[in-house]
């Protein structure tokens, strides 16, 4: 089931009202299995092919460091609840992936999806791209993500 979710690119987090961050240390070991840390607590997640969460399953450390040594990419990223609307997110990315900001907007229905008109401060809708989704962003060679990034900021 495709998430009703758009993104977008920003360019950086500006003057915007948002919350304290929580970080994400998320480490791909394929497809369908990633580790995070987050707020302290290690997580294992089972995703399925349209980059769902099936299963989240809390971990003890060892568990999660003997996992991320078997991953093939590590994302690390700020998340932050935009205070004016409680349906936006953002992310800002760190280490390979330095200087990509994303605000994702959550809808509950397909209806309020097509009605929602972005705000000012957001650039050009990136949900198709490559940097829409951390499975997709972690398979891009820096070359890749460069020139990706490079399409969305102006």
């Amino acid at each position: 089931m495709r998430k009703l979710t758009k993104r977008f690119i920003i360019s950086s987090l500006g003057n915007l009202n948002l919350s304290n961050p929580i970080r994400y240390e998320r480490y791909y070991i394929d497809d369908k299995l990633r580790v995070q840390r987050k707020n302290g607590k290690y997580q294992k997640e089972i995703l399925d092919e349209s980059n769902n969460i099936i299963e989240r399953i809390d971990i003890f450390e060892n568990e999660f460091l003997i996992l991320k040594e078997k991953a093939y990419s590590e994302i690390i990223r700020d998340s932050y609840l935009f205070l004016e609307d409680s349906r936006i997110s953002i992310k800002k990315y760190f280490g390979k992936y330095t200087g990509l900001y994303r605000a994702e907007v959550t809808f509950v229905s397909k209806e309020e999806e097509s009605e929602y008109i972005k705000e000012s401060w957001m650039g050009e809708e990136l949900t198709s791209s490559p940097l829409a989704f951390d499975r997709d962003l972690s398979k891009l060679s820096n070359e890749e993500f460069k020139e990706e990034l490079k399409k969305y900021l102006k």
